[in-house]
């Protein structure tokens, strides 16, 4: 299993500048001390490795967080 790095991962994603705040604002607000045994002690950059995929068929990206899927699409706007 080859391991990517954050950077690279960043690379696939190419996050619009709005997506990659709303990227922070979700990490903030649903990972960082969720006590969800997927998500607990996980860092940002892990979360991004981990959990955060391009959307196959758009622009938009993927975020897991405990129990639900937002979607980020290029303006920021973060939808379930």
């Amino acid at each position: 299993m080859t391991l990517i790095t954050p950077v690279k991962k960043l690379e696939q994603l190419s996050p619009t500048p709005e997506q990659d705040k709303a990227l922070v604002k979700v990490f903030e607000q649903h990972v960082l001390d969720s006590q969800h045994p997927n998500f607990a002690y996980l860092t940002f950059t892990d979360w991004i490795v981990k959990d955060v995929h391009k959307a196959m068929y758009d622009d938009c990206i993927m975020a897991a967080v405990p129990d639900m899927w937002l979607g980020i699409e290029t303006d920021g706007y973060t939808h379930s």
